[in-house]
C-alpha cells in the first residue's frame, strides 16, 4: 500500500492526503450550531459559479 499525495499549486509541493484536515461538520450561519454533513436537509450546487446552497437540519435556515 502506498501514500496518496496531491500537488499543491499554492505551495508548489506534494502534500500527503493524511496531512489535510477533513471536516464532517459545518456551522450553520444562523444558529451557529455544528451540523454533520450527512444530516443536511438539502444540498444543491452550481459547479459553474462554485456556489453550494444547503439547508440546516436543525433550524431549517438556507445557507450558502
Amino acid at each position: 500500500m502506498g501514500n496518496l499525495e496531491f500537488y499543491n499549486e499554492t505551495t508548489g509541493e506534494w502534500t500527503n492526503l493524511e496531512d489535510v484536515p477533513m471536516f464532517d461538520t459545518i456551522n450553520c450561519q444562523l444558529c451557529n450550531e455544528p451540523v454533520q454533513i450527512r444530516e443536511l436537509a438539502e444540498i444543491s450546487s452550481d459547479p459553474v459559479n462554485g456556489i453550494v446552497v444547503w439547508q440546516c437540519a436543525k433550524c431549517k435556515t438556507v445557507n450558502g
